[in-house]
């Protein structure tokens, strides 16, 4: 996994900028689209789409894929988290 190096400030306030490969892999392991994480995270497939390209994100949406994922968020968030 990455290190999780890529938490920054910007115009929105704190921003991430999740592992792509990460996500892919978790969906994987538990047979999801990345439609169906989308779904439960409870946020657009543009959104989630933007952020596997790299763009950063709230936070908060972070926290939502993270949440979705059913691990303890803080674990998780530190495996999605991308490189600098």
């Amino acid at each position: 996994m990455r290190s999780p190096a890529a938490v920054t400030s910007g115009r929105a306030g704190l921003v991430v900028v999740l592992s792509a490969d990460a996500v892919r892999i978790a969906c994987a392991e538990r047979g999801w689209s990345l439609s169906e994480l989308a779904r439960r995270a409870r946020i657009s497939r543009p959104t989630l789409a933007a952020a596997l390209r790299g763009q950063p994100v709230r936070a908060r949406t972070a926290w939502k894929v993270a949440h979705a994922l059913e691990q303890t968020p803080s674990t998780q968030l530190s495996q999605l988290l991308g490189a600098a």
